[in-house]
């Protein structure tokens, strides 16, 4: 039953869509099989499952601001993973633990029907840090039958139900139900200071259990006793091939020279006990970054959700962008009224103590047909790819060099291979940032022997690198007008389009 606040703010929605509607629709990089906003802004995904066969995507949404804000969960279905239908909105704010956001969370399927848990948020106007004070976290359940319509909200745990040591960053509860307990991973931001007493905060989860999805009880606290990043966002606990894993984004990592090169991380690690058997101790003592590795080494990757398909699969989704990095790097689908993407779908496949990210087999069954690209001095081949969807496929390479121009020479991203190593560059002749790149630069990553394969999916204005079978990935958000959008491939290869 949808309260007079619900309607109100839904309508609002409608009346935004509607006003934006052709000049959202008519914009150059508008994608055809990525999730996007409708109108306005899209960040995290949340609540990904699959319920009575079909596909449901939910997203943190704000269609009245291009620039965020929150206040919605979006919504689309598909039967595929690649075709997606957008439907209304299915959260607002309209309780008072939610005033300042719906934010992100999940879903658990359970006797036919569909449980969403997620984060209302609120900040206190005033004098506050909104770390210590100043912000209420609140995790909320919403139910439904259909996936569309939710029933009433249901506080579950508030500030009175999180450890004394843990400041007012606690959010983005990630559910599901093991050996007949129900299990809520949330990630926090642990008070700490450093040997000389200066405040040096630590990233962690809180992990809670349960019996009926309503009454919670702290299980574990998991906050290593080693500093790895002051917070941890959007926890995510499963088991890949018997393996259990822990997927998070943990904010404040020093960058390197090749690694943690955004300025917030999202990766995975190998948890050194299972679930079921209290880890307090164990986890205080483990090195986060002795396995702690990143999901994609791109310019746009950021807090990832994996769900289990109804026919075993572990699918993950993150969102194509970074927080924070409005200064850095610009979309320029903001001047046609949206902003951001979420990324193509990929399987996990769990090999040799890593996990590899594939694009769903899905992708192979849209109708891709092999293109005739003009080859020039019988080195490269260009082709001019304007309104489709194109894939780059290269086999054998065996650590060779190899070179990809997507754009113009002036005006482009290249990637380049050699040896173990994959570069993404947005640099023009003069080393000035490309126009396309909206002020992205360098981006490196590395597999574990040498490259041996590479497949690259462009869909308008997004750019995902898959190296060897998905062991390291790349994604990054590129923006070049249609006539600018020609390929310079390695001759070698094929190219796809559709």
């Amino acid at each position: 039953m949808e309260s007079e606040i619900q309607k109100n703010r839904f309508r609002q929605e409608r009346e935004e869509l509607k006003k934006m509607e052709r000049t959202v629709n008519n914009c150059p990089f508008r994608t055809r099989y990525h999730i996007m906003p409708p109108v306005g802004w899209l960040n995290d995904p949340n609540g990904l499952c699959q319920f009575r066969g079909i596909y449901h995507a939910y997203f943190q949404y704000s269609p009245l601001s291009v620039h965020g804000g929150g206040g919605y969960w979006g919504h689309c279905t598909s039967t595929d993973l690649l075709h997606w239908e957008y439907k209304e909105p299915v959260l607002t704010t309209d309780i008072p633990e939610d005033a300042g956001g719906v934010y992100s969370g999940s879903a658990l399927i359970e006797n036919d029907h569909m449980y969403l848990f997620y984060t209302g948020n609120v900040k206190l106007p005033g004098n506050y840090d909104y770390i210590d004070s100043g912000r209420i976290s609140t995790q909320i359940l919403t139910e439904s039958d259909d996936g569309q319509h939710m029933s009433g909200k249901t506080k579950l745990l508030g500030a009175e139900d999180y450890p004394e040591n843990i400041t007012r960053h606690v959010r983005d509860p990630k559910v599901w139900k093991e050996e007949g307990t129900y299990y809520m991973v949330l990630g926090a931001r642990a008070r700490a200071w450093d040997k000389e007493g200066e405040r040096s905060d630590r990233g962690g989860v809180l992990i809670y259990m349960s019996q009926d999805k309503k009454n919670w009880s702290l299980w574990s606290e998991l906050v290593p006793d080693k500093k790895f990043g002051y917070m941890w966002e959007c926890p995510d606990i499963f088991v890949l091939s018997g393996t259990r894993v822990l997927s998070y984004c943990p904010q404040g990592l020093p960058a390197g020279e090749e690694k943690y090169q955004n300025i917030y991380q999202s990766g995975y690690s190998i948890l050194p006990v299972g679930i079921t058997a209290k880890i307090d101790s164990v986890f205080r003592e483990w090195d986060p970054e002795d396995t702690f590795r990143e999901w994609d080494m791109g310019f746009d990757f950021y807090a990832p959700q994996s769900f289990e398909t109804e026919d075993g699969r572990r699918i993950l989704i993150g969102w194509a962008g970074v927080p924070d990095t409005e200064n850095a790097h610009r979309n320029l689908s903001v001047e046609n009224g949206w902003q951001h993407c979420l990324t193509l779908p990929t399987e996990l496949v769990y090999h040799s103590g890593k996990i590899f990210r594939k694009p769903v087999s899905e992708l192979s069954n849209l109708p891709w047909k092999d293109v005739a690209a003009d080859k020039a001095d019988g080195k490269y081949r260009k082709y001019h790819w304007a309104d489709q969807a194109v894939a780059v496929k290269e086999d054998g390479i065996a650590g060779g060099e190899r070179c990809l121009l997507i754009g113009q020479e002036d005006n482009g991203l290249t990637v380049r291979v050699a040896g173990n190593k994959v570069e993404l560059t947005f640099l023009n002749r003069d080393g000035q940032p490309s126009i396309c790149g909206g002020g992205r630069r360098v981006r490196i990553g590395r597999v574990e022997d040498r490259v041996e394969e590479l497949f690259v999916l462009i869909d308008s204005s997004i750019v995902e690198v898959f190296v060897n079978g998905g062991e390291t990935v790349f994604t990054t958000r590129i923006y070049l007008d249609k006539k600018d959008r020609n390929l310079a491939a390695d001759g070698r290869c094929r190219i796809l389009a559709i």
